[in-house]
């Protein structure tokens, strides 16, 4: 048909139409030729591809016009299209083959492909391979290529041709390669196949080797082979194992029922086993059992099997397996629970049967509701025996010790030896304590009998402890713990006696360790806070100091006073710990009065041992170091009659480090205690405290008025301050102005209190009227020349008071 006038708009793709037009304006601006390969459309709709080639035509140095032919290259267009698709489709299917595969020439080796996976096998990058040659890449050698090349068949094919390629790296790899001639892209190549047998080569040779170590294995242990036809029950077996059951060699190998030779206690115990295993069949059949003597002497067989086969059913039909002689393994192990059970010397139990057999016993006695009696045996004398005649002898008495013991008690009970000459009993059934006696005084009467070593004859005889189980509610450790002290009990005694724990006074002692754990954890916790009871001058009408007091916040019992706690402190490490704790929080309160404004001493009572302890004065130097901003006159220590006179040399020189440090000590409770002059002369103190059981008895007993008046007039002579404790009226301060003594503390002044409330009391606190009135005319007494003073005591009345 005539072409229009715009042949591109017309007849050229739409999506062309750009790319043909930029062509051609390219070729006029260039005046050069163009060639291009687009779509057309034809008139009749159809889409064809086409080879457009065309020029300008220059005339006079300008384009006047263009010129060209269009080419049908439709056919050949979408061939090339088909077979690029096809090669695409190729190429994706050869890259995801799981089998490594590859392309290589005929005529030189080179590798025109290879897929991902023999890129993974190989470990060499496909990009590296192209264009390069097995040997080349040293895949393998050139002598392996001769001989996979002479493996080729005549029509150009091989089949699992097995080879040993080396992998990057150096390592070795076991293939089975297969290869075809073809033409690929108009050369003649090879197409090949890798199979990666590594793992399985090896496995083979693991499978060869084992199969080799377990026939060396079964030859050299001298396993006997056997089938077992389980409903039947016949056994079949190779020599060896007719030989474990006492066949002479060379004898026809025949088969046997299963319970052949075997004794009939072990029959439902295999059988048993045999049932287990065949619901487990994870783990083997293992069977240990004697064979009878009849057939061969005293013979162990151990047999370990699985269960091959099973019926329809679900039951178990035949179980193969090895069996092995174990004699000499059972005798061993016979010898070594012997060992490790029984005594060497005694044949008694030892410590690891007695362990074991006192659980047992424990068991029993609760189920029956009886008492085990459990009893820790020491010969009294044998030392001296040992000694003399020498170990054999000694050994030879413990033998008959131990036969003595064994005869003497009851077959049900247990005797053991626990070294040396101390041994233990368990007499279990035990309907009352003096069913337990009657076995003890049976067994000391054996034990005491004469006994005959050799030429000698000796004499020695036994303490014994004892406790009772559930009576004594303990552990088995524990109950063998209580009766080694309940015959040490005995031994202190005077031997030759039995002696019974006291479970009592065990859980009295237990009671006390667990509340001292308690208070170690309340201390800890801070559970522990120091009241201040405060100090009075009754004349003046003023607070001169507080003594501070411990008290226990305890979280269920509310506030105890030091006498529910403090007893237990006594003659323990706790005590120390303690003291230090209150030396340290008294500091605190000191430091807390301070802050409030009141410049008050004080002071706090310290234990005897801690008072005793080496360096107790340098510590609390080095401990008022750290608490420069408190004068050291501001603690003050009180110590007791008895913690002074302990050690009056010690405690003179640490009281007199003290002084030095310039921290003031008082004697508590005086007048309670057996002190001399001499003694008191020597302590440097500073004051004496009243002891408030002659404080609250003055005003009715003459003696205990004396007491205090004595004491005033002591402390006046030796110059030391007095206070009076425990004053709970205003008629005991009255009378204690009256002798002389202004400064008091008591219930009636106040009780003891936190800090805090102290502080708020010392600031509102005022002295009663009579104390006023009775200080007043003590003083004006004092400033009038004519009014007589009340006699003092002499030095012997005090001295006599006092004691």
């Amino acid at each position: 048909a005539p072409l229009p006038g715009d042949y591109v708009a017309t007849f050229v793709a739409p999506a062309w139409q750009p790319v043909l037009r930029q062509k051609i304006q390219d070729g006029i601006q260039r005046q050069i030729g163009w060639s291009l390969e687009i779509e057309i459309v034809r008139a009749d709709g159809r889409t064809i591809w086409a080879r457009c080639s065309g020029e300008p035509v220059i005339e006079n140095g300008r384009v006047v016009r263009l010129r060209g032919v269009t080419l049908d290259i439709d056919e050949a267009k979408r061939a090339e299209q088909l077979l690029r698709q096809s090669e695409e489709r190729f190429a994706r299917i050869f890259q995801l083959l799981p089998y490594p595969m590859g392309l290589t020439r005929r005529s030189n080796g080179q590798y025109l492909n290879v897929n991902t996976a023999w890129e993974e096998v190989l470990g060499i990058p496909r990009e590296e391979a192209i264009g390069q040659s097995a040997i080349s890449l040293g895949i393998y050698t050139p002598q392996q290529r001769s001989e996979l090349m002479a493996a080729i068949t005549p029509e150009g094919r091989l089949t699992s041709h097995e080879c040993e390629m080396t992998v990057r790296g150096g390592g070795k790899r076991s293939i089975l390669q297969s290869m075809r001639a073809t033409d690929f892209d108009g050369q003649d190549c090879w197409l090949f196949a890798l199979h990666d047998i590594t793992e399985r080569k090896r496995a083979e040779e693991w499978v060869r080797e084992r199969e080799e170590l377990l026939s060396l294995t079964i030859s050299a242990a001298a396993l006997g082979l056997w089938d077992w036809d389980l409903p039947n029950g016949m056994v079949t077996g190779d020599t060896r194992w007719h030989a474990m059951y006492g066949l002479k060699p060379g004898a026809p190998v025949k088969a046997l029922h299963w319970t052949a030779a075997i004794g009939p206690a072990d029959a439902p115990r295999i059988l048993k086993e045999v049932a287990r295993h065949s619901t487990h069949l994870e783990t083997p059949f293992d069977a240990t059992w004697r064979i009878d003597q009849t057939r061969a002497t005293g013979r162990w067989i151990r047999s370990l099997g699985k269960i091959v086969r099973f019926g329809a059913d679900g039951m178990p039909l035949r179980m193969v397996g090895v069996s092995m002689d174990v004699t000499a393994q059972s005798e061993q192990e016979e010898r070594l629970q012997r060992l490790a059970h029984y005594d060497a010397l005694t044949g008694l139990a030892n410590r690891v049967l007695l362990a074991q057999t006192l659980e047992h016993a424990m068991q029993q006695a609760r189920n029956k509701h009886s008492l085990l009696g459990v009893a820790y045996l020491d010969l009294d004398g044998f030392k001296p025996v040992n000694d003399r005649l020498g170990h054999e002898a000694g050994d030879q008495l413990l033998v008959i010790v131990a036969t003595r013991l064994r005869h003497a008690l009851r077959a049900m009970d247990c005797v053991a030896r626990l070294g040396g000459d101390e041994f233990v009993l368990l007499l279990p059934g035990m309907g009352q304590t003096e069913d337990c006696e009657r076995m003890l005084y049976r067994v000391m009467e054996s034990i005491a009998a004469p006994y005959t070593l050799g030429t000698e004859q000796v004499s020695v005889t036994a303490s014994i402890g004892y406790t009772l189980y559930p009576q004594d509610g303990s552990d088995a450790d524990t109950l063998l713990r209580h009766a080694d002290q309940a015959m040490y009990a005995a031994k202190q005694a005077g031997r030759n006696r039995f002696h019974q724990f006291d479970t009592a006074q065990e859980r009295a002692s237990q009671q006390v360790r667990e509340q001292l754990v308690q208070m170690q954890d309340a201390l800890t916790a801070g559970e522990f806070v120091l009241y201040l009871q405060p100090k009075v001058d009754m004349r003046l009408g003023t607070v001169v100091g507080a003594e501070a007091l411990a008290r226990w916040q305890h979280p269920e019992r509310g506030v105890l006073s030091p006498a529910a706690f403090l007893p237990l402190l006594q003659h323990t490490e706790l005590e120390f710990t303690f003291d230090a704790w209150v030396v340290v929080s008294a500091l605190g309160l000191v430091r807390t009065l301070l802050a409030a404004g009141l410049v008050l001493p004080v002071s706090i009572n310290i234990a005897a041992p801690h008072l005793q302890q080496p360096g107790f004065a340098k510590w609390l130097a080095g401990l008022l170091e750290r608490h420069p901003d408190i004068a050291p006159s501001l603690l003050e220590l009180e110590i007791t009659e008895t913690a002074a006179l302990y050690n009056i040399h010690m405690v003179a020189e640490t009281l007199g480090a003290l002084n030095k440090l310039g921290i003031r000590t008082s004697l508590d409770d005086f007048g309670t205690g057996y002190s001399s002059l001499s003694y008191l002369r020597r302590l440097p103190l500073h004051t004496l405290k009243i002891d408030q059981s002659f404080v609250q008895g003055m005003l009715a007993d003459s003696g205990d008025l004396a007491i205090v008046q004595g004491v005033v007039g002591l402390a006046r002579s030796f110059n030391y301050s007095v206070i009076a404790e425990g004053v709970e009226t205003v008629e005991q301060g009255e009378k204690l102005l009256q002798l002389g003594c202004t400064l008091a503390q008591g219930y009636f002044v106040a009780r003891p209190m936190p800090v805090l409330a102290f502080i708020d009391w010392a600031a509102q606190w005022q002295a009663p009227q009579a104390w006023q009135i009775r200080g007043a005319a003590d003083s004006e007494l004092q400033t009038t020349a004519d009014v007589e003073p009340e006699p003092e005591l002499s030095i012997l009345q005090m001295v006599t008071l006092t004691q």
